[in-house]
């Protein structure tokens, strides 16, 4: 009752228009969860959300599609964690690119820029050239940074590493992650790749408004600007889905961690390197870790904790230690581009729930 009560304050003070946030405890050989959900679905808030409603997840695409299959990979020996870029692109690179290599695209320390704008440029080409315009646009810049010197955390690292799982197995990432992550994790109808139709998901979906240059309802479509001019899959963006879902892929990693049998094909030993933090950073090889402060997990995760945030207001946090999880998913992204709200409505909400769990 207190968790549905400040969701939704947050809701009438106009920080997102949808949210469904879910919890789960890990008890015994089992999860037990609870999901709280506010607001409208559909172009026209006019659908009840609820643990099924698909969200536009952006960035959770990186911990949630990217990074296990780039473990997959690494488990089935195709690539490896020290393996240079131009290895893993199979082609020659520029000597600048020398010293990138895998674990730093992933722990966002590679030198890359955080972002830039190829939509404006991306969206005119054709859809079968997409892909290699990216990649050669993308390596035509210059690092910001030497790999290894400094975190910045990066888009762009993450659009190559989709483009390095392509690569390496022959298949666009959305199809790797289906084939050898989402089927045997059997959550292929919670998590998936748009675009999608209304008419798809009895649950319905939530709108992050309208696309500024095809003026397109975002409602299934996503958000991201250069997901959306590269056709819907990224190795930073693109990936929908409940909050159900989130919490059951979760749950899969939190299995993972703690050497208890998954569904998902993936070795305990490749994960839980994963999980550890990367230096004195704020990242691990692909998940974002508590802050000493102002951290977006709230104050009752412990360090070892790995998360995520995403841009249009959604996120997830595990704590391994207590093995707890929480996501929360909204839209804050349709209220307008200040995110003061959705900054202090996250730790709250987190604190909320550990507060009424501890």
């Amino acid at each position: 009752r207190k968790v549905t009560k400040h969701l939704q304050n947050y809701l009438m003070q106009g920080v997102f228009s949808a949210a469904s946030l879910a919890v789960a405890v890990h008890e015994n050989d089992g999860y037990v969860k609870c999901f709280v959900s506010a607001g409208g679905a559909g172009e026209k808030d006019d659908g009840q959300v609820d643990r099924a409603t698909f969200f536009d997840l952006a960035s959770l695409t990186k911990p949630l599609v990217t990074l296990p299959s780039i473990l997959h990979l690494i488990d089935e020996g195709k690539i490896s964690w020290n393996e240079p870029l131009d290895s893993l692109l199979e082609r020659p690179l520029a000597e600048c690119f020398k010293q990138v290599e895998l674990h730093t695209l992933i722990s966002h320390c590679s030198g890359f820029t955080a972002h830039r704008n190829f939509w404006k440029l991306l969206k005119s080409i054709e859809s079968e050239r997409k892909s290699e315009w990216l990649l050669n646009e993308i390596l035509r810049q210059k690092l910001e940074y030497e790999p290894g010197k400094n975190h910045i955390y990066s888009d762009v690292g993450y659009l190559l590493l989709g483009t390095v799982v392509r690569v390496k197995s022959g298949l666009d990432l959305d199809k790797y992650w289906n084939l050898y992550i989402a089927g045997p994790a059997g959550i292929g109808d919670k998590l998936c790749f748009g675009p999608l139709k209304e008419s798809e998901r009895s649950n319905g979906l939530v709108s992050t408004g309208h696309c500024s240059w095809s003026k397109r309802p975002l409602t299934g479509l996503v958000h991201d600007d250069n997901c959306r001019a590269l056709g819907g899959v990224g190795g930073h963006a693109g990936l929908f889905g409940s909050s159900e879902g989130v919490l059951e892929l979760c749950a899969q990693l939190l299995h993972l961690y703690h050497h208890r049998q998954s569904n998902l094909p993936l070795s305990s030993e490749t994960f839980r390197r994963a999980a550890v933090r990367v230096g004195n950073s704020d990242w691990s090889c692909g998940f974002s870790l508590p802050s000493a402060t102002g951290s977006s997990s709230g104050k009752y995760f412990s360090d070892k904790s790995i998360g995520h945030l995403g841009f249009t207001g959604v996120s997830f946090w595990i704590d391994v230690d207590k093995q707890i999880i929480i996501s929360l998913l909204t839209n804050r992204v349709r209220q307008g581009e200040d995110m003061k709200g959705i900054r202090e409505a996250r730790p709250a909400l987190h604190d909320v729930v550990m507060e009424c769990l501890t």
